[in-house]
């Protein structure tokens, strides 16, 4: 993937940087692809070199899985290996300062300033370190083509996963077990892992935004809330659907065409240019007009792409700014404490003129 060093190369020429020091685990996956990249510490100079260091145990995955040509790859240890047939640097926090220092000075830019690598680079060559943190996660909100693909494939899987799931969901089942069933399709399907840990929560349970999967089995005329998202080539979905089964009361049938109603006027506010807040502020409406706003507890969505979870933030108080190109979530939710909880996820990307759904999996689902 060329085209995100080239947009991190021009980020860096518009920040007037000569080297940036990019340690945060998303910032290396998507700048280099690498999976599971905790640990590793990229070093990019502005000519276009990257070097990759890398913790020994990973150097041989790291260098028969990526694809950057540009990349170097230099393996590290914090410990000794004696026998090992392979020549180790010293940790990222002691190497890169010696190596900067042979450099000579240069302008350098770091995605994480807080970190022990920035320390000891400003403790031991005496500069002022400049933050690209959210400079690099604003560059990570607008979505490429080649991105939109991998996250509709991500979506497309976890959409056919709870379509199977569903067919198991019978009175004595448990939240473990349909959560089982879920994960165990998105896999058959083709993900490479969990974009996060699955939600299943029935009844009561389902009051709780952020449920833990439990032994609870499923009684006649529960509410179900499934929230699951499969994880692509580094790229994540998010799904959430509330599933009626049975004949649950009316009160909650209702509530359910409310929350739908504020997932459909919720994106009809989203296009380029619109604050997050106002699309925030257009769901809670509908949730106010029907008594229930109190209850919505939580954020409206948030962008997704690499991570879950990532700029911008459609929320009370958000100064994000939906762009074209952006992939966010609209999810708002009910949650009434000892009773049940409704919520409803779509996946929407932000066009000029207004909103495309990815979504194709229907937002009423009754078994």
């Amino acid at each position: 993937m060329k085209w995100k060093l080239e947009k991190i190369l021009n980020l860096m020429k518009l920040n007037d940087i000569d080297v940036l020091i990019a340690a945060q685990p998303s910032n290396v996956t998507y700048i280099t692809g690498i999976s599971r990249s905790s640990g590793v510490v990229l070093i990019v100079e502005s000519g276009g070199l990257v070097t990759a260091l890398t913790p020994a145990l990973d150097y041989w995955r790291i260098t028969d899985t990526t694809k950057l040509g540009e990349l170097a790859v230099v393996p590290y240890s914090t410990y000794q290996l004696p026998d090992i047939d392979l020549k180790l640097v010293e940790p990222p926090h002691l190497y890169i300062p010696k190596m900067l220092k042979e450099v000579g000075k240069v302008k350098i830019a770091v995605d994480n300033p807080f970190g022990r690598i920035a320390f000891e680079i400003e403790k031991n060559l005496g500069v002022r370190i400049q933050d690209l943190s959210e400079v690099i996660a604003d560059l990570r909100t607008i979505k490429h083509l080649e991105e939109l693909e991998i996250m509709k494939k991500a979506l497309s899987i976890t959409e056919r996963a709870v379509e199977r799931a569903l067919s198991e969901l019978k009175p004595g089942v448990t939240e473990k077990s349909i959560a089982a069933v879920v994960e165990y399709y998105m896999k058959l399907f083709g993900a490479d892992g969990l974009a996060f840990e699955s939600i299943v929560a029935f009844g009561s349970n389902a009051a709780y935004p952020h449920a833990t999967v439990t032994d609870r089995t499923l009684r006649r005329d529960d509410v179900v809330v499934i929230d699951v998202g499969a994880q692509i080539e580094n790229y994540s979905s998010d799904l959430t659907r509330t599933v009626l089964v049975g004949s649950v009361e009316e009160e909650v049938r209702k509530v359910v065409e409310v929350v739908s109603e504020a997932v459909d006027v919720a994106v009809d506010s989203v296009r380029d240019g619109v604050e997050a807040c106002e699309v925030d502020s257009r769901a809670r409406e509908v949730l106010k007009r029907a008594g229930l706003s109190k209850y919505f507890i939580h954020s409206l969505g948030h962008g997704i792409g690499v991570e879950v979870h990532e700029k911008p933030r459609l929320a009370q108080g958000s100064k994000d700014v939906l762009k074209e190109g952006m992939v966010v979530t609209i999810e708002p939710g009910v949650y009434i404490p000892g009773k049940y909880g409704v919520r409803i996820e779509n996946m929407v990307l932000v066009r000029e003129s207004g909103a495309e759904v990815l979504n194709k999996l229907g937002k009423l689902l009754a078994v």
